[in-house]
């Protein structure tokens, strides 16, 4: 299988960390205002000691797969894979915040989510009092870099391999991809069968994912970093005395769909593909962003 078949194929496929529930604003451009040097912000999930006793906040992300509609007449599957590396949170007030807020920020060790697991993440827990009194319209996640897998059946001449392409792409330039820094645009392409890969290939100048206009999410990749946007509609109050689980769910139920079409040897509800070809891919990305949030100590 050739390099451009993969690049061609999965450029299509790294929309895997957009969808929501409601539209947003345009994203603020490049990075927080307030946001130090790019390279400068290493560190821990809470790089400022909590004092004991102090009230807290702490910051989760989880998939779901609860079945829900899907009215747009496509093919679809929930993908084998579907990983998120996250490592900082901002909260805005507004889009032209000037001062957006830094919640946390882990350096070179993101935190992995995969929503397909339905397993919560907990991305850090941070003083209550980090966190300015307000209500925040709009958060800023930094993804790094994602890895997605999706089923799908590879017609070669007189075979047909049922597999899946596993991939993994950087989307910041200093994304830390299994303890090798690796620029915007490196990665990693495979397609396999049975537990072993077929094909695969790694290169850079990967296309940045395109994350669908209707879905609710701006990517910004206008700084060194890459940022999910995402609205919100979040109260915090630094003198509450309780502490606080704030859990972001995006659901991920068949949100890989794409359009059958006819050929020999294509089958209804399977995602074919040939050395030269696809089905063509409609949208990769969660179908409803909610936010739930849980006091404790009242």
């Amino acid at each position: 299988m050739s390099a451009s078949r993969f690049v061609l194929i999965s450029s299509l496929f790294l929309a895997a960390c957009g969808g929501a529930a409601a539209s947003v604003p345009d994203a603020p451009s490049g990075e927080p205002p307030s946001a130090p040097p790019s390279g400068s912000a290493t560190g821990s999930p809470s790089p400022d000691p909590i004092p004991p006793g102090a009230p807290t906040i702490t910051l989760r992300i989880q998939g779901s797969l609860a079945p829900v509609p899907h009215v747009d007449g496509f093919a679809g599957q929930t993908a084998k894979k579907q990983v998120a590396a996250i490592r900082s949170l901002w909260l805005l007030r507004s889009a032209d915040d000037p001062s957006p807020v830094k919640v946390f920020d882990r350096g070179d060790d993101p935190a992995l989510v995969d929503y397909v697991t339905e397993q919560p993440v907990t991305l850090a827990t941070v003083a209550r009092a980090s966190i300015p009194s307000g209500t925040y319209r709009l958060a800023k996640v930094s993804v790094p870099y994602v890895r997605y897998a999706v089923a799908s059946r590879l017609h070669a001449g007189a075979y047909d391999v049922d597999g899946a392409y596993d991939n993994v792409q950087a989307l910041a330039n200093d994304a830390v991809v299994d303890g090798v820094k690796r620029a915007r645009g490196w990665y990693r392409y495979a397609f396999t069968s049975g537990g072993a890969t077929l094909a695969s290939v790694e290169g850079g100048g990967a296309p940045i994912p395109a994350v669908p206009s209707t879905g609710g999410v701006s990517l910004d990749t206008s700084g060194a970093d890459t940022f999910y946007v995402f609205s919100l509609d979040a109260f915090f109050d630094t003198a509450a005395t309780y502490d606080e689980t704030v859990t972001f769910e995006a659901n991920v139920h068949e949100s890989f769909r794409w359009r059958d079409e006819a050929g020999p040897g294509y089958a209804a509800g399977v995602f074919d593909t040939t050395s030269t070809s696809f089905e063509p891919v409609m949208s990769f990305g969660a179908n409803a962003f909610t936010v739930r949030v849980e006091r404790s100590g009242i």
